[in-house]
């Protein structure tokens, strides 16, 4: 963005070539910061579990409201990010933090690149449907169903527990949202469009043989899109990272599923825990991960409220 700016009648380089060239030259003057994983692994966070569900993982959220110049209404930004195995981060200006705006962006991601086998999502009313029914499926969740693919839920309150879009999302507000001076909607898109170039490069450079390679699924041109209604209950799953609360003083513990209240065995209280919601039979089975070996601790009816 800032040699664009510099010079802005010349092709800019790629990211990728920008960081390459700095590295090799020695002209790196910050080392990357070192990652610790002490914490998550004192709080006995399902890392396998998740790795589990499936190969391609992929994360949605929608970058908090944003205000411009001369507007009274806020602007709305819907990011989506591949992490594994491979790496590609999209954004979009929306009209609003709604579902439908995420579903009409993924379908048009989804015929192009390859459909997830794994979505995971925080807990805001646009994912999860609604504040105060139980059980229910949101038309996101619908939709996620409807096209096979596993929905994963963070931990509330601990957006670390989503930490590639997460991630992405901070870089947006760093290197595009704070180095710009906003003073019109278009002005906003076009920024949102060259931001998502650079990330389509990097992706095109490092993984395209990986997809040639790669056997995988798309939505057809054609393909019809339900969101109003489950198919089927077959094979269904979802799936929750949740971190088991517990009263100061004690006693029970619990955790918080689609607005529904679970108690759990209070020797898990303070640290995470991995439950999968099995639609089909109506069960919800919980989960610990302690040293690679993940272990079912709980079972109880989880009926799906229609």
């Amino acid at each position: 963005m800032d040699y664009a700016k510099q010079y802005p009648d010349e092709e800019p380089p790629s990211i990728w070539f920008i960081d390459k060239t700095i590295r090799l030259s020695g002209l790196q003057t910050r080392k990357p910061k070192k990652r610790t994983k002490g914490g998550s692994q004192y709080l006995l966070y399902p890392v396998q579990a998740i790795r589990a569900l499936g190969s391609i993982h992929q994360s949605a959220d929608f970058i908090g409201k944003k205000y411009i110049t001369g507007q009274r209404e806020p602007i709305n930004i819907f990011s989506t990010s591949y992490y594994a195995p491979f790496k590609l981060y999209q954004i979009k200006l929306v009209e609003a933090e709604q579902a439908v705006f995420a579903i009409e962006n993924l379908i048009r991601l989804w015929r192009k690149y390859p459909l997830p086998d794994v979505m995971r999502i925080d807990n805001g009313l646009q994912f999860r449907g609604t504040a105060s029914g139980k059980r229910c499926l949101s038309t996101f969740l619908k939709f996620l169903l409807n096209l096979g693919i596993k929905p994963l839920f963070g931990s509330p309150s601990k957006p670390w527990t989503n930490p590639h879009i997460e991630g992405h999302n901070r870089v947006f507000n760093e290197k595009v949202w704070g180095q710009n001076f906003f003073t019109s909607t278009d002005h906003v898109a076009i920024e949102c469009e060259r931001f998502n170039k650079e990330s389509l490069e990097y992706f095109h450079f490092k993984y395209t043989q990986q997809i040639v390679n790669g056997n995988f699924s798309y939505i057809e041109r054609e393909q019809k899109i339900e969101t109003e209604k489950l198919f089927s209950v077959k094979s269904k799953k979802a799936y929750f990272i949740r971190f088991v609360e517990s009263a100061d003083n004690g006693g029970k513990a619990w955790i918080k599923i689609l607005n529904e209240t679970v108690l759990a065995p209070p020797q898990y209280c303070h640290q995470f825990i991995f439950a999968e919601w099995d639609i089909e039979k109506e069960q919800l089975l919980i989960y610990s991960e302690y040293k690679k070996t993940v272990t079912q601790i709980m079972e109880r009816p989880f009926a799906l409220n229609i």
